[in-house]
């Protein structure tokens, strides 16, 4: 007979794995379960049946009225027990319609050409802004011709559009070689080594076995008693798998920088492990080389063009895997992953392979879908270990025109783009650069990046809202719950970090530096328990949500996010060692035999070096502080400044620079209304704990009154605090501020 405490528990379990896919972006009907696995009926019943009815039906809010959450309760019964909970789910207004005033003419290379024809082009839109437009081509390319101009139209509409086809563009030439990043350790107290510590202490006690669950069971092979993962991870979500990626990178990054041996056994462990499931999915009749949670029927799916959510991102999911597998290899030495990852690039090469162009472009224009993450930037960095040319043509296989175009030529059609679909894919561009030397890649990164930290970014730098581009310069306009996910800042940091190393510019650690203390370490819970925020709020009176259940993309980012950017504090060349970011941390510089060791306080930056003598030394001048006095071994010195560096040329073996500063006090405006803005003290970003729904007005004037406390900082009635401070209290990050 079943006991009560028995049922409970079975119910309780029946509730726990409900999955209703994500419900912080809803654009189409949900499915409400109706039983659990364990016999638990449900029934559901919604507070907005207008949006989503009680049946899971979804009715999107009409253009201009705005999203809309809805409260989801499940009334969970087995036997005499019952049990509810609530689920809230925000439905997406609908897109606005236009109309195409204007297509933009194009140019390519002949060499460009002969690959395919362009598939889209970039249209003005009767709103002001730009997107892209299919094009049918009415010309055809004449081959020995180093010159032409072909006819095409928009699809849509009729409009003319002329493709200039030229002989070349610059010759491809290799850039020089790439800046390094070494391992380095936080030292001292900080912000950023406090997050460190409970994210390596969360990593430490997961369950592998969990972790590996579903690959086990796909590939019909023991689960050695694990329970299954949830959220996004669960069994019957088609993204599992995803946080295992995750998880791959972050240990190979964590045994890097701490040369735990923990960290190297769970390495060993989780990759002999998903060999064994990579050859026993062989051995069930699935292509050589494929590994995954689930089959190879996403792939399958998404070549016929299915939507999300009957399949959800399968090229995702496996970038993943595949990136977790070269961090182990890289980061933590293991050969055994890079074996791993060839089988899962010659899977990749086999299937594309097969497929035109036309059918590639439109699969990776499919939202979600069609999102394949840093499939690029794997294959890539797989070529480069190994020179395998057939892995450089697998990563060109995922070239998206829809992005692609319109960057290169500098047309601005980000607006209602999935923001986290198509970072990676500019990552994917530099890469390609960097391997080939074709300059239209570095073009297109360029651009992009340009256009998304000028016109797109929020006071901390992330961007996106319900996961989307807005149009540019409309920041005001979206300051809700939903606003700068996670996952997109992670991919900007790599990003920027990758422009910084071909051209070493200040600006670039002023945006990374920005996004990464203010975004991503407030987007981290203050519990050692793996919580990161899928969204960071912006509207008043709003709270983080740390998801450590839920498994969602932002939070296996975030397993890994702050072991993977506190390498880049400093950075280096043969013979140059930049400091770009300011936390008490050390670095052991072996082509130099020399260490770098760098505290902060009091107003003060020291960095003191030891070991071998002769090299030059550049330390970021941030745009947050004034520097006042700058010391070497004690004497006052004015050093050179070059592309926003301090230049020093360090010829003895041993000594200490010192930096005094002063912190700037910054207003940094929303870029469409200059009336709403945060607050800055040097490079903290703050905050106003407050339940308040409106907006709290400050007299600009009184800024000049900000004084620092204990507790944080004062301004008058107000108590500001930076925001990665804040842990689940109501705050603002947006003030109202009146001359």
């Amino acid at each position: 007979m079943t006991t009560n405490a028995t049922m409970n528990e079975t119910l309780e379990a029946d509730v726990k794995e409900i999955y209703l896919g994500n419900l912080a972006t809803v654009d189409c009907d949900l499915e409400l379960p109706k039983i659990g696995k364990r016999g638990t009926s449900f029934s559901w019943s919604s507070n907005e049946i207008l949006f989503i009815s009680h049946n899971g039906e979804v009715t999107r809010p009409t253009f201009g009225v705005g999203n809309r959450e809805v409260e989801l309760t499940v009334t969970a019964r087995l036997g005499n027990d019952v049990q509810q909970k609530t689920y809230v789910a925000t439905v997406l207004e609908e897109v606005p319609e236009t109309t195409i005033i204007q297509a933009e003419n194009l140019k390519i290379s002949l060499k460009e050409a002969e690959k395919h024809l362009p598939t889209v082009c970039a249209v003005l839109l009767d709103n002001g802004n730009y997107t892209t437009a299919e094009v049918e081509w009415l010309d055809m390319l004449d081959v020995t011709k180093e010159e032409q101009v072909l006819r095409g139209q928009v699809k849509k509409t009729g409009q003319t559009v002329l493709l200039k086809v030229v002989d070349s563009f610059a010759q491809p030439r290799l850039p020089e070689k790439r800046i390094e990043s070494l391992s380095t350790q936080l030292t001292d107290d900080s912000s950023f080594k406090r997050a460190s510590l409970n994210m390596l202490e969360h990593l430490r006690g997961l369950s592998l076995d969990q972790l590996l669950y579903s690959f086990r069971e796909v590939a019909e092979l023991s689960t050695e008693g694990a329970e299954p993962m949830t959220g996004w991870d669960a069994p019957e979500c088609n993204l599992k798998g995803h946080t295992t990626g995750h998880y791959l990178s972050a240990i190979a990054l964590a045994a890097y920088s701490t040369q735990e041996e923990l960290f190297y056994k769970q390495v060993d462990y989780l990759i002999s492990s998903l060999s064994e499931c990579q050859n026993a999915l062989e051995r069930l009749g699935m292509s050589k080389g494929f590994l995954s949670a689930y089959s190879e029927e996403q792939f399958d799916l998404l070549e016929v063009y299915t939507t999300y959510p009957k399949i959800w991102a399968p090229y995702y999911t496996l970038d993943k895997i595949f990136q977790g597998c070269l961090d182990c290899y890289e980061f933590a030495e293991s050969e055994q992953a890079l074996e791993i990852a060839k089988k899962i690039g010659d899977w990749t090469y086999e299937r594309l392979t097969k497929l035109s162009s036309k059918q590639l472009n439109q699969m990776w224009s499919i939202y979600i879908a069609g999102e394949f993450g840093g499939m690029i930037s794997a294959l890539m960095r797989l070529y480069h270990f190994t020179d395998e040319r057939s892995y450089l043509e697998a990563a060109l296989m995922f070239e998206n025109d829809k992005l692609f175009i319109p960057m290169k030529d500098n047309f601005d059609t980000l607006d209602g783009v999935h923001a986290n679909q198509h970072i990676p894919q500019i990552i994917g561009a530099l890469d390609i650069y960097e391997e080939t030397g074709d300059n239209r890649y570095l073009t297109i990164a360029q651009n992009f990046w340009e256009m998304v930290t000028q016109h797109h970014a929020y006071s901390i730098g992330g961007v996106g809202e319900t996961e989307m581009f807005k149009a540019p310069d409309a920041i005001a306009h979206f300051l809700t719950t939903k606003s700068a996910e996670s996952c997109a800042s992670y991919n900007l940091l790599k990003l920027t970090k990758k422009l910084f190393d071909l051209s070493p510019q200040a600006r670039y650690f002023d945006y990374y530096e920005n996004v990464l203390h203010n975004h991503l370490l407030s987007a981290t819970s203050h519990d050692c328990n793996g919580g990161t925020t899928y969204f960071m709020p912006t509207s008043p009176g709003s709270k983080k949500q740390f998801d450590t259940e839920e498994n969602t993309c932002c939070h296996g980012t975030g397993l890994e996010s702050l072991l993977r950017f506190q390498k880049d504090i400093f950075a280096f060349t043969a013979d140059t060692a930049y400091v770009n970011l300011f936390y008490p941390s050390v670095v052991k510089w072996a082509e130099k035999e020399t260490t770098l060791h760098q505290t902060i306080s009091q107003n003060q930056i020291v960095l003191s070096w030891s070991g071998h003598s002769g090299f030059n030394l550049k330390i970021r001048i941030p745009e947050w502080a004034t520097f006042e006095e700058i010391t070497v071994n004690g004497m006052i010195t004015s050093p050179a400044i070059t592309t926003g560096y301090l230049q020093f040329e360090l010829m003895e073996q041993e000594g200490e620079i010192c930096i005094t500063y002063q912190p700037k006090i910054r207003v940094i405006p929303a870029n469409d209304d200059p009336t709403l803005v945060s607050i800055a003290y040097g490079k903290d970003i703050l905050a106003i704990k407050s339940e308040a729904k409106e907006f709290i007005s400050i007299q600009s004037g009184d800024l000049k009154d900000l004084i620092e406390t204990k507790e944080g900082y004062q301004l008058k009635s107000h108590q500001l605090i930076p925001l990665y401070q804040i842990n689940h209290e109501p705050y603002h990050l947006y003030v109202k501020i009146n001359e």
